[in-house]
């Protein structure tokens, strides 16, 4: 079924019998049905696919932090939201090809949250059984506890946690009990950020290595 717009002389969007109406940079256009290409695909073609299937999967699996990480981005956004812009990010900035031209993650320039607060500096990161111990430089201008550490941790073919206001920014360190590290021995991803709370405005994520 197709609408009809601007009046009987207006375009129309959707299907009338055999053609399809849609509007295109401001103008009505009205176009057949397409039919399956029967070329074979380039190879250009063939590593979009592949570029397109890792994104989907990949960012799939991390819905809620990229949810979480992009809204308030998304907030600016009118065409886009909190997820599609993840998703844009992966596959811009994080899939790379490797010396054979195969497509792969690129998990050190991921960034799971992005805003306009300054990102933690001087982080150390360690594991202690299934506790995980981070430290990083408190910022003079984050010493208000509406300011959190935000942190999430990815193995990118199997699992991702994902816990917000871990601890005040102002404290510099925290210890965290991870429980999936006594039932699973992956490699994660970690990643943090902080948060203000109150404006609703995050800092990028920081990547803090593998553990």
């Amino acid at each position: 079924m197709a609408i009809l717009e601007d009046g009987p002389n207006g375009g129309f969007r959707g299907k009338v019998g055999s053609v399809y109406g849609y509007k295109l940079n401001g103008e009505w256009v009205i176009r057949g049905v397409r039919t399956p290409s029967t070329k074979p695909p380039t190879a250009a073609q063939l590593l979009h696919r592949e570029k397109m299937k890792i994104n989907g999967e990949f960012c799939q699996r991390i819905k809620p932090i990229l949810t979480f990480g992009y809204q308030f981005e998304a907030a600016k956004d009118l065409r886009r939201g909190a997820f599609q812009l993840g998703q844009k990010h992966v596959i811009n900035s994080v899939i790379e090809l490797d010396a054979a031209s195969k497509p792969y993650l690129n998990m050190e320039k991921l960034q799971v949250f992005v805003g306009e607060l300054m990102p933690p500096t001087g982080i150390e990161v360690r594991l202690e059984n299934d506790i995980l111990k981070l430290s990083w430089i408190p910022n003079p201008k984050y010493y208000d506890s509406i300011y959190k550490l935000n942190l999430a941790l990815i193995n990118p073919n199997k699992h991702m946690d994902f816990k917000m206001g871990v601890a005040d920014a102002a404290q510099g360190e925290c210890s965290i009990e991870i429980p999936v590290f006594k039932r699973e021995k992956f490699d994660y991803h970690v990643y943090i950020g902080f948060w203000d709370m109150y404006k609703g405005t995050l800092s990028n994520s920081v990547y803090c290595g593998i553990i």
